[in-house]
């Protein structure tokens, strides 16, 4: 489990996919062994073009207010899929406990079977009387196959997305990324800080035409026209690209 912070992001897992071993620093820390969870979640918030800082001692304020929380330590072996609901809605104490002491913002939920359980019986009331009344019903955020939903409540958001695994490739991914973030700002949490990882991101989807250019930053990041502009205009700042030809066209710069 990571450092409680109140009013930040938590990040719920499934047993035996979260963190190993107490934290030293933030959840993010680069130094410390999180598992391969952890490991993802930091690629997935670089494809979402969320900045994290990289550091130990300098994270930004949402590494700086990042809680996992395990559901519990292990699920009866004979139980799989949908029948692991009931059990989790009846072992879900860790988590209520969680949401109570550090009244998230955010709620990553890493399994559609455990929001299933947080919206059953007894466990719903306490999860809700801190998070307040659903304002909004579950909604897919991605057309893909793979479900990813979001739900907005009276004094939170929650997104509820798949496990990491093979299945959740990169491009899985970038498709989640404008539900993602809208999540993350209604809640109030800055997108800017550290400077803008959709920066990173976007230097390596450069084709040398800038209308496709364009194209591709919207279709691959799920930005409109605008925010795709702005971000050529950052990296021509940083000396990444040229300036555009009389042609349209720009080039890399070399670093």
């Amino acid at each position: 489990m990571a450092t409680l912070s109140q009013g930040g992001l938590l990040i719920v897992t499934l047993p035996d996919q979260g963190a190993m071993g107490p934290l030293k620093s933030h959840y993010f820390d680069p130094r410390a062994k999180q598992g391969k969870i952890r490991d993802a979640l930091v690629k997935w918030f670089t494809l979402w073009g969320i900045p994290l800082s990289g550091s130990t001692n300098n994270p930004t304020w949402l590494e700086a207010h990042t809680t996992e929380v395990i559901w519990c330590d292990s699920v009866p072996p004979e139980l799989h899929g949908p029948q692991t609901i009931k059990y989790f809605a009846r072992n879900g104490d860790r988590v209520a406990q969680i949401i109570e002491e550090t009244r998230p913002k955010l709620i990553i939920v890493l399994s559609a079977y455990l929001y299933e359980a947080m919206s059953t019986g007894e466990l719903a009331e306490r999860i809700t009387a801190v998070i307040g009344k659903a304002r909004t019903a579950p909604r897919r955020i991605t057309n893909l196959r793979l479900k990813a939903m979001e739900q907005k409540f009276e004094r939170a958001n929650m997104l509820i997305l798949p496990t990491p695994s093979k299945n959740t490739t990169d491009d899985y991914v970038r498709s989640l990324s404008a539900a993602v973030r809208e999540n993350f700002e209604s809640a109030g949490f800055n997108l800017t800080e550290g400077g803008d990882a959709l920066t990173v991101v976007a230097k390596d989807l450069l084709v040398l035409d800038e209308n496709k250019t364009l194209i591709t930053l919207q279709n691959r990041l799920r930005i409109d026209e605008i925010r795709a502009r702005k971000l050529l205009d950052s990296l021509e700042e940083r000396g990444i690209i040229s300036r555009p030809d009389e042609l349209g066209r720009r080039y890399f710069r070399k670093l």
